[in-house]
This record gives structure tokens, C-alpha cells and sequence, in this order.
């Protein structure tokens, strides 16, 4: 693994997307998609199968998950999947993540978590030899992480973008007519009421966009925009993506409703990819 380390913001273009390492060896696009979409499945089995058995609060769990998947997005943008298996970089990267969020594991334990996620998606487990021979691929795929990451694990997560983000978006809400014309009670009421679940649901859209390209192309408070757009039509299905994206550029005036919409894009094309990726396990 010696390839040019740059990109010191961690972030891409959508050209710079479309030729990747995997694309230079001959994956096709949603080949690509897929394979890390299903690397990133991998890292969020282990990590729930760690601490699975740990009293452990939800957003913590949540931003090691999310970590994982950006550190297997990350590594997938400087090394072709041709190149390293996809899930020893989601060990890696599950490995890696724990430390960055104060939840730090020990190699046997994420060995042993390793096997029973082998075990539940019908796979043999490792032997002490072959436990051995994947913890130092393991090391390596970190500590090209860390090279890459310039030893910097002061991320920004577009889940502490939400909060903020939501508050000024339901203000909108209360004086956009399509919303307006369809509550049954005041606006500032119904508004109000949709908070909870406006936040609940985007965090869920927030963990999803990490499987697919949208943490690479957008800072994360568009990310944080985009998961929100999408939660507000799914719970309020009379708003439209155009409307919510221009929405979201009244509340904020640093975001872009072109930018959202794209971001917008990306996170469903997580569930495109989805629909197009194997059952874990099958053969």
C-alpha cells in the first residue's frame, strides 16, 4: 500500500467519485457501490454484535457505526477493492473507530465478535492461526487509515449538525403554504409536534448516507440537510425534495439547494445500491 496520499480534506468531486482505484481496475460503478455498500453493512453487524451485551447509549453506538463506515469509505478512495478483501477493512476500520470514540476493544474482542457475525451469516470461524494471519492485514489497514487520516480524529458528524439544522427548517415549515394548507391543527402546532420524530428519523437517514458517497462529496452539515429532507417527505409526504431543499437554504443561508439536492440523491442511491446487494451470507 503506497499510494499518493492526497486529498487533505477527505473530501472529493464527483469526477474525482468516478475514478476511484476499484473504477482504474476495472469495477464497474455499481459494483463498487455495492461492495462497500456491504463492507459498511459488515462494520455496523460487528459493532453491534460488540456491544451487543454492554448497557451502551444509542448515540455512541451510532458514531462508532458511522466512523466505521467513513474510515471503509475513506480507505476505498486511495486503494482498490481489488487490491484488499472489503471486510477485513470493516475490522479495521470497526477496530479503529472504538478508539476514535473512547470505546476502545482489544483484538480479542473484536475477534471474537468477528467470529460469531461469521457464525450468524453461516461462515466457518477462524482458527487461532487464521485469527492471527487476519489481525496483521488488520494493523496494516489501520495504520494506513491513520496515515491517511493525518493522525486527525477531530471529525465533525453531521449528527451534531441536526438539532440545529431541524429548529430553523420547522420554522420554515409553519409559513410554507403547501405545509400549511395540509395541517389539520395550527401550523406552529403541527411544527412543533414533528420535531421528535423529525430528529429520530433523520439520524436513522444520517447512519444510511455513510454506506454510500454523500460523507465524501458534502461537509457534514449538508449531509445533515439532506438526511433531514428526506425524514421531513417521509413523514409529510405533501413536500415536495425541490421545496424542502429550498426550504433548507432560507433556514440556513451556508447551504446550497443544488448541493442538498444532490446530497439528497446520494443518500437514496444507499438504497438503490441496497436493493441490488447480495443477502449477507449468500453465496
Amino acid at each position: 500500500m503506497a499510494p499518493s496520499l492526497e486529498c487533505p480534506d477527505l473530501r472529493w468531486s464527483v469526477e474525482e467519485i468516478k475514478s476511484t482505484p476499484s473504477r482504474a481496475d476495472g469495477v464497474q460503478d455499481q459494483d463498487e457501490r455495492v461492495e462497500r455498500f456491504g463492507a459498511c453493512n459488515y462494520a455496523r453487524k460487528l459493532i453491534r454484535v460488540i456491544f451487543n451485551s454492554e448497557k451502551l447509549h444509542e448515540d455512541s453506538c451510532n458514531r462508532v457505526q458511522i466512523l466505521a463506515c467513513y474510515y471503509v469509505q475513506v480507505f476505498f478512495m486511495f486503494i482498490s477493492l481489488r487490491e484488499e478483501d472489503a471486510n477485513v477493512v470493516a475490522v479495521a476500520a470497526t477496530f479503529l473507530a472504538c478508539k476514535v470514540v473512547d470505546l476502545p476493544r482489544k483484538a480479542k474482542g473484536v475477534l471474537r465478535a468477528l467470529n460469531q457475525v461469521r457464525t450468524q451469516l453461516g461462515e466457518k470461524e477462524l482458527l487461532e492461526e487464521d485469527q492471527k494471519r487476519l489481525w496483521e492485514r488488520v494493523l496494516r489497514v489501520e495504520l494506513f487509515l491513520l496515515r491517511v487520516l493525518r493522525f486527525d480524529f477531530d471529525v465533525a458528524l453531521p449528527l451534531d449538525a441536526l438539532a440545529g439544522l431541524a429548529e430553523p427548517l420547522l420554522v420554515e415549515l409553519t409559513i410554507c403554504d403547501v405545509f400549511r394548507s395540509a395541517c389539520k391543527a395550527p401550523p406552529q402546532q403541527e411544527a412543533s409536534a414533528l420535531r421528535q420524530k423529525l430528529l429520530e428519523v433523520a439520524e436513522r437517514f444520517t447512519l444510511d448516507s455513510f454506506m454510500g458517497f454523500a460523507p465524501l462529496l458534502a461537509q457534514p452539515r449538508v449531509v445533515a440537510a439532506g438526511a433531514l429532507c428526506i425524514a421531513t417527505r417521509f413523514i409529510r409526504r405533501e413536500m415536495a425534495t425541490p421545496e424542502l431543499c429550498r426550504l433548507l437554504s432560507l433556514a440556513d443561508s451556508s447551504l446550497d439547494a443544488a448541493e442538498v439536492k444532490h446530497v439528497v440523491e446520494e443518500i437514496l442511491n444507499v438504497f438503490r445500491t441496497k436493493r441490488e446487494t447480495p443477502p449477507a451470507g449468500a453465496t
